[in-house]
């Protein structure tokens, strides 16, 4: 009988391990096609004014679509996430992580519809002639502009899914106590910094302050954890059983 609750753990273990694994190269997966989509191909091709922004798109219309690959990425590795994580933090708090999950999956439906208005700038990708009016060009300025509003919506979910998961990270034996503040913090400054450029309770230029300030910590919580994930899933060996 002994033996029985030793397999039975053991295989709980492996799950666990496997599922954080799953998570942890997913989420790396998801940083390095953030950092290309948003840190390099968004911010080159979205200007000061609507017709630079166009003229950047008919210049490079390859690196557009391929932010919009980077994007469709970020999506599905969120959903992974969102699955993998509950499974992982299941033994510690199944409904704490349950919700956690909910939390996630809703910011990754957010993030989706956002990012359905990348996808209605093609059709004027289409044809280089439309592209020489100022009413073309400004509609595609206000579907990036609209992208990056539901984006930043839904960073203020994502920041609570932060919350949720450092307080798993706490609870649970899987994971070091850092990660479980680090996370926290990570996800307070998501759902502040968002929220109040939501409300416009700030200037803009004081919230892109902060933001940079916020920056290091914010990115830290999540690669940090994808880290401890993979790190720990591949470390330990199975265990033996007991006779």
């Amino acid at each position: 009988m002994f033996k029985y609750f030793d397999v039975n753990e053991m295989s709980m273990q492996n799950k666990e391990r496997k599922q954080g694994i799953t998570a942890g190269i997913s989420l790396v997966i998801m940083a390095i096609a953030a950092g290309f989509s948003y840190g390099y191909a968004h911010t080159t091709l979205v200007a000061d004014s609507a017709e630079n922004t166009m003229q950047n798109l008919l210049a490079q219309k390859s690196l557009f679509f391929a932010e919009l690959s980077g994007w469709s990425i970020i999506f599905i590795t969120d959903l992974i996430v969102a699955i993998a994580l509950y499974f992982y933090f299941r033994s510690t708090s199944k409904q704490i992580a349950g919700i956690t999950s909910l939390i996630r999956i809703g910011y990754t439906l957010v993030l989706g519809v956002a990012i359905l208005q990348l996808f209605k700038i093609i059709p004027a990708l289409a044809s280089n002639s439309s592209l020489q009016t100022s009413a073309v060009a400004s509609e595609i300025n206000s579907h990036f502009q609209l992208f990056e509003k539901l984006w930043s919506t839904g960073l203020i979910l994502f920041g609570f899914h932060l919350i949720g998961l450092g307080y798993l990270s706490l609870k649970s034996k899987l994971t070091h106590r850092l990660l479980g503040y680090l996370l926290i913090f990570g996800g307070m400054s998501y759902s502040f910094i968002h929220g109040i450029r939501q409300l416009n309770l700030l200037d803009t230029n004081l919230i892109n302050l902060l933001e940079n300030v916020l920056a290091i910590p914010m990115a830290l919580a999540e690669i940090l954890l994808a880290f401890w994930l993979i790190y720990s899933g591949f470390r330990k060996s199975s265990p033996k059983l007991k006779s």
